[in-house]
């Protein structure tokens, strides 16, 4: 990658981190943008290019080629790309976003927008998905999604972790996942099923979850949690705690060990595995990319008791010393 690229994937990973900052994102990227002119422009570039893309979401042709590159990329496994070289891609992809849907539209004309379809994540993997009326969801690792669009309803099935952005639309959008349902008309919202809980947050707009004859209200920065009939909602102050995957990042704010070693072994294919209750019960924080696991052992090595044993068949296990 040459210097070029390297300061647009740069700009692009800052566009992503903006799309939900907290105060010190603001300031660290306050901070990267006055550094110097190249900066500023590159984060312009990447922001009109993608924009640009964002605009076009509706028409038919750029519809089905992103479904179509979905589907071929979930059904043929590759080797896991970093962060960056997946951003450097995002970035050419959507510069030339225009130009592939006016080339497929152009011949292929006759193209209708599926309705019911399933759309998968490995491990690792992240992939955005364009849905019939123009609103995008973006899967997180190890996810599924079925979308099933009719005349009165826009209905999805979720298991997993996606981050959506609606269309206005009088059609009610519905969302069912870990057993509860929800239902929104507008705005951005984060949902994720995990074994007996399902958790939403709403960035803006209102999402709204049912239960019998009643429901309830999810407003703008407010995190719900459902287990069973037992539902919490609390304010986050900061949102990247739970919407960070996006940009490739998992923030701990003084959490279990055996906690964060669980939220890094959904994007491994070979876990880290806590070896003793000792390990597991000490707490730790800090912020820490879904790719760089050593990273985190270093953390752990270098603030604790604790010794690291690399294994062929068992991944990277973590002991007491």
């Amino acid at each position: 990658m040459n210097a070029d690229d390297a300061l647009l994937a740069e700009a692009a990973s800052w566009r992503e981190r903006m799309e939900s900052p907290g105060d010190a994102t603001r300031a660290a990227f306050e901070a990267w943008r006055c550094m110097s002119a190249e900066h500023d422009a590159a984060y312009a570039r990447v922001s009109a290019a993608r924009d640009a893309a964002q605009a076009m979401a509706d028409q038919p042709g750029l519809f089905s080629l992103r479904q179509q590159t979905l589907a071929r990329a979930a059904l043929a496994p590759k080797p896991l790309l970093t962060k960056r070289k997946v951003v450097a891609t995002a970035v050419l992809l959507l510069a030339g976003a225009p130009l592939a849907a006016l080339g497929i539209h152009a011949w292929s004309p006759r193209m209708v927008q599926p309705s019911g379809e399933t759309f998968r994540t490995g491990i690792g993997q992240q992939a955005d998905v364009t849905l019939p009326d123009g609103s995008t969801v973006t899967l997180d690792t190890a996810s599924r999604l079925e979308v099933r669009y009719d005349g009165d309803m826009r209905r999805v099935l979720l298991d997993g972790q996606g981050w959506f952005r609606l269309k206005p639309s009088e059609k009610p959008f519905l969302v069912s996942a870990g057993g509860h349902s929800f239902t929104a008309d507008r705005g951005s919202f984060d949902i994720r099923t995990d074994p007996g809980q399902v958790r939403a947050f709403a960035m803006d707009g209102s999402l709204s979850l049912a239960g019998g004859d009643s429901s309830v209200a999810l407003t703008s920065g407010k995190l719900l949690a459902a287990r069973g009939n037992d539902v919490t909602i609390q304010k986050l102050d900061d949102p990247a705690s739970f919407t960070g995957w996006r940009s490739g990042l998992l923030q701990f704010d003084d959490v279990p060990v055996a906690q964060a070693a669980s939220e890094l072994n959904r994007y491994r294919r070979r876990p880290i595995r806590i070896a003793d209750s000792r390990v597991a019960s000490l707490h730790v924080s800090g912020a820490f990319r879904t790719t760089e696991t050593p990273a985190f052992v270093d953390a752990l090595t270098s603030g604790f008791p604790v010794r690291v044993k690399q294994d062929s068949s068992e991944g990277v296990v973590i002991a007491s010393r």
